[in-house]
């Protein structure tokens, strides 16, 4: 016999039923926001199973992944837990980068159609404030992409308060952890939270949602009016994830000329790259990528370009200056030229070519020296071919 729906469920059903025939996967943490949104999806009836990272932060986060793997248990459902590393710095952008990695391994492996996140409204009228103080577009505004390649990204609680969230869950008892470092006002997520958004949400709500609803309509119709000009490609090098070192985009209008593309709409391309590999451009350096004709370094991501096309490198482990010292051997040189790859992107690319040719013989990833010379040659004729079809026509 299904459970009795809450007031919550019961709002939320409706744009829940849709899901009934996907098959979902459920980014998990423990917290609030997460544990209703499992409750609430089986009070629903929808079908789900979960998954959750280990960040090795906090000694709480041994006890989120036991409760994920109770939850999982007695619901009958799947979880998948996988280890992060220590990251060193930018840790939200490079556990982002990770979580995503994990997600769409899980999703491509065992087939899921759409993955569910659990972010609420306080969490989007904070990503809403935040990049309003950056000088963002009407695009950077929204931010929280609603698809990936292969799948779709659903967040059913959107449009729900953190304060409906707290309330459904203690209602019903429900268990669920709370994060300590979401109080720390050191980070600027969590001073414009407990500062600004969690009192005018809490007044307020209704009129946010409504807002950022009538925002997202107002952007499906420009997007619709604009001109199809723009096609973004992309070449993976070494990497899982397009959020990885080792992926390279490519921004024209038709794979044949980029000359007719106007420096505001390569400006949305730049942005949308971004946007993908976690980052956000601010005003400042939007303005710098125009003054520089599309030719500079922003944080890790190497913009530049050449007659075919805009190209923005992602290079987050700094590859670039790993091989600064490093020789581009003759025949990689000769390459380069040949497919015309853009010289900023040659000593990249030399990085990323030594790196796959090392890992391909299990050899430490910091090791860049070649060997067994017969394999070398082939390797590069494949490596080659790949650059090649992505640089040249």
């Amino acid at each position: 016999m299904p459970p009795l729906l809450s007031p919550l469920s019961f709002r939320l059903r409706e744009k829940l039923l849709p899901l009934a025939d996907s098959k979902n996967l459920l980014g998990f943490s423990g917290g609030v926001d997460s544990t209703a949104l499992f409750f609430i999806l089986l009070e629903c009836e929808i079908p789900f199973d979960i998954a959750i990272v280990h960040y090795h932060t906090r000694k709480q986060a041994n006890d989120e992944i036991a409760y994920a793997q109770h939850l999982a248990k007695i619901y009958n459902k799947q979880c998948f837990i996988t280890h992060a590393p220590h990251f060193s710095h930018n840790f939200e952008s490079q556990a982002r980068t990770f979580r995503f990695s994990f997600f769409d391994e899980i999703i491509q492996t065992h087939k899921y159609t759409t993955l569910l996140l659990a972010h609420q409204l306080n969490d989007r009228f904070e990503w809403l404030l935040m990049q309003l103080t950056r000088g963002a577009g009407l695009e950077n505004l929204l931010g929280f992409e609603s698809r990936r390649k292969d799948y779709s990204i659903v967040r059913p609680l959107e449009s729900i308060s953190k304060d409906e969230i707290y309330a459904y869950c203690n209602e019903r008892g429900l268990k669920y952890f709370e994060d300590t470092s979401n109080a720390d006002m050191r980070f600027r997520r969590n001073a414009f939270r407990m500062r600004f958004c969690n009192e005018l949400v809490s007044k307020y709500s209704k009129g946010i949602a409504k807002s950022i609803e009538y925002l997202w309509e107002d952007r499906k119709y420009l997007n619709t009016k604009m001109p199809k000009k723009l096609y973004l490609e992309q070449l993976g090098i070494y990497a899982k994830d397009v959020s990885n070192a080792g992926v390279i985009f490519r921004l024209d209008q038709d794979s044949r000329n980029c000359g007719e593309l106007d420096e505001y709409t390569l400006l949305q391309g730049c942005d949308k790259v971004a946007k993908l590999c976690g980052y956000v451009l601010s005003s400042a350096q939007r303005k710098e990528i125009c003054k520089s004709k599309f030719c500079c370094k922003i944080h890790y991501l190497i913009i530049t370009k050449n007659q075919n096309g805009i190209f923005i490198a992602v290079d987050i482990f700094d590859m670039y200056k790993k091989v600064t010292t490093q020789s581009i051997s003759k025949e990689f040189k000769i390459l380069c030229q040949k497919v015309k790859v853009p010289p900023r992107l040659r000593k990249l690319l030399w990085a990323e070519f030594c790196l796959a040719e090392s890992c391909k013989q299990g050899e430490c990833k910091e090791n860049f020296a070649l060997t067994k010379n017969q394999e070398k040659e082939v390797f590069f004729v494949q490596f080659a071919e790949k650059i090649g079809n992505f640089f040249t026509f």
